[in-house]
């Protein structure tokens, strides 16, 4: 997969750093994802082990953003919801933090509208929870071989407008997720504002933009968007 860099240029990514049979030698390994006993088995399954290779586990977004030098042998594991606020936005934060390093996500149910955007958007690999053994052990192979993921998931429409959407909701600032979920959650503008520390003026004026960036004419299109994707 190619990345573009800030002028629009594009940033190939390789193999990184080969060990023995075509594996890669991860240096640093990045983890924002609140399962221990799911991510130890996950490293088991790469060989990976804490004595021998730096494992850096993040509780916040902000905490993976800094947290390694940008290689190709620094790999990052990211679950969207271990990050919270963020949604898919964090996903083009991380990719703005690092071009090089790899980076996999995390998701706890099968959503095969957000991995067809994900992969789009700057992921090597996409790993279901509830996937199969066989499945997550393929998966994994791939991620030691270094060899990312093409979007193979079935473009239907279904797929293809869920994909869409989250693309909608990455373009929200970190202000207007919040909202959106205050909205998700029944709170008036009045009520968000106090939560917020912000004017009911101020309120309105995120929400506007909200729905213009889901493209959306009323508040309850943008609060049907938050309870199916959020």
């Amino acid at each position: 997969m190619l990345l573009l860099d800030d002028i629009g240029g594009e940033v190939r990514r390789g193999l990184g750093h080969q060990g023995e049979q075509g594996t890669v030698n991860y240096r640093t390994i990045v983890l924002a994802e609140t399962h221990p006993i799911f991510t130890e088995c996950l490293l088991g399954m790469l060989g990976i082990k804490r004595e021998y290779t730096p494992v850096l586990d993040c509780t916040t977004l902000d905490q993976m953003l800094s947290a390694a030098p940008d290689r190709e042998d620094t790999l990052l594991f990211l679950n969207l919801d271990a990050t919270a606020s963020r949604g898919s936005a964090a996903l083009t934060d991380v990719r703005k933090a690092y071009k090089h390093a790899r980076l996999v996500l995390i998701c706890d149910e099968a959503d095969t509208g957000l991995a067809h955007y994900a992969l789009g958007n700057g992921v090597d690999w996409v790993l279901y929870k509830t996937a199969s053994v066989s499945e997550l052990r393929s998966t994994t192979k791939r991620i030691k071989t270094g060899i990312a993921d093409d979007i193979t998931v079935e473009e239907s429409d279904a797929v293809i407008e869920r994909s869409t959407l989250y693309s909608k909701l990455a373009n929200l600032t970190p202000k207007q997720m919040t909202i959106l979920r205050y909205l998700r959650d029944g709170l008036l503008n009045k009520q968000i504002a106090y939560e917020l520390s912000l004017t009911e003026a101020t309120v309105k004026h995120h929400i506007s933009l909200i729905l213009k960036k889901l493209n959306c004419y009323r508040r309850t299109q943008a609060v049907a968007i938050a309870n199916r994707m959020m």
